[in-house]
Formats: C-alpha cells, sequence, structure tokens
C-alpha cells in the first residue's frame, strides 16, 4: 500500500481541483485524507482505488458513502477504536484561522 498526495489522487480520480476533493470528504462521498507529517496529508492508494472503481460501476452517492464508511472502519481494523471524525473540526478550524490571517494582511496592506 502506499500514500497518494493531492496530485496523485486528482490524477488517478480525473478531478482537476482540491475543492472537490475535499468536497468529497465533507458530503461523505471521499474518505478522509491521512496525516503524514505536520503538514501533509495523503490518501491510502487502495482507499482511492476503491471509490474510483465504485463510480465506473455507477454506484450512487448514497452507496458510495456506505463503501467510504466500509473503508474509515478497515483503517481502524486491530485497534478497537472507532473511527475519529475530529478531522471536520480540525479542518472548519484551520478554515477559520485561514481566514483570520488573511483578513490582517489585507487591513495591514491598505
Amino acid at each position: 500500500m502506499s500514500i497518494l498526495r493531492m496530485t496523485a489522487v486528482k490524477a488517478e480520480t480525473g478531478v482537476n481541483s482540491h475543492t472537490t476533493i475535499y468536497s468529497g470528504v465533507h458530503d461523505g462521498t471521499f474518505t478522509v485524507p491521512v496525516k503524514i507529517s505536520e503538514r501533509a496529508v495523503g490518501w491510502p492508494d487502495t482507499e482511492v482505488k476503491a471509490i474510483i472503481a465504485a463510480r465506473i460501476a455507477g454506484k450512487t452517492d448514497d452507496q458510495i458513502r456506505e463503501l467510504v464508511a466500509k473503508l474509515h472502519q478497515a483503517r481502524m481494523a486491530g485497534t478497537n477504536e472507532s473511527f475519529k471524525t475530529d478531522w471536520f473540526d480540525r479542518s472548519a478550524q484551520l478554515k477559520k484561522q485561514a481566514a483570520q490571517r488573511r483578513k490582517r494582511t489585507t487591513l495591514a496592506v491598505v
């Protein structure tokens, strides 16, 4: 198994933007990224391939959400823990911080 960074995920899926991938994460049609380092994330290639195969097979978004839930559970296999959904909270927090940085930068320029 390998971990694909965003550029590789976009190439594999045929998607052109980060936003589309992260929108899929937020609406449950794409798996949550795995933290690689302090500032880097990626996706297990097996998960990306499973989602692509489901799309090719014509699965509905609801069926893909079920697949994503199973993929998240499989990540946690053998750990006695359930999948943590705190990624969404951290993502929202980071967006707020970025918006505040932009606001301060814009004010400083004026």
